[in-house]
């Protein structure tokens, strides 16, 4: 895997044909060309290892299931991160997992700061156009709130 230059990637993970869980889909869109290494996978889970370049901070952007209100935004640092929780993900191995297994196989290739922005969700078993309305509504505040993370995050490496 290679070095990049640019201090932090967001992973943006979802189905964009299924209600809620487009959430992903829909930021990543909104984030395009923002001042970070963009990605966006579908499923989530070891799929997103490939994806890391040697960057020192990872936001992870996802639809959750944590039991509050639909379209509430969660800001979780890795610390933070519960274990083994289908919450975080449905794509098969959670986020806390996921890492875990890079830091053994792609050590250099891992952040330092890792941080998950779940969008809790409502609706995953319907299709694009059922999408909750309270989670339509928070997808610019979640962006926002990337945004912010993103700076926070530059002037703690001193790098965008």
């Amino acid at each position: 895997m290679p070095t990049s230059n640019c201090s932090t990637i967001i992973i943006c993970i979802g189905n964009e044909l299924i209600a809620d869980d487009a959430a992903g889909f829909e930021i990543y869109n909104r984030l395009a060309g923002c001042n970070a290494h963009l990605e966006f996978c579908g499923v989530g889970g070891i799929d997103i290892l490939p994806l890391l370049e040697g960057e020192k901070n990872m936001i992870v952007v996802d639809a959750v299931q944590f039991g509050e209100p639909p379209g509430t935004i969660h800001v979780i640092p890795w610390d933070s991160l519960p274990r083994s929780s289908s919450a975080i993900s449905a794509h098969g191995l959670g986020l806390r997992e996921t890492v875990e297994i890079g830091r053994i196989l792609y050590p250099q290739a891992m952040p330092e700061r890792i941080t998950l922005v779940g969008i809790e969700g409502r609706c995953f078993n319907r299709t694009r156009e059922h999408m909750s309305r309270e989670v339509q509504d928070s997808i610019g505040r979640a962006v926002t709130t990337i945004e912010e993370l993103m700076q926070i995050q530059a002037a703690a490496t001193g790098k965008p």
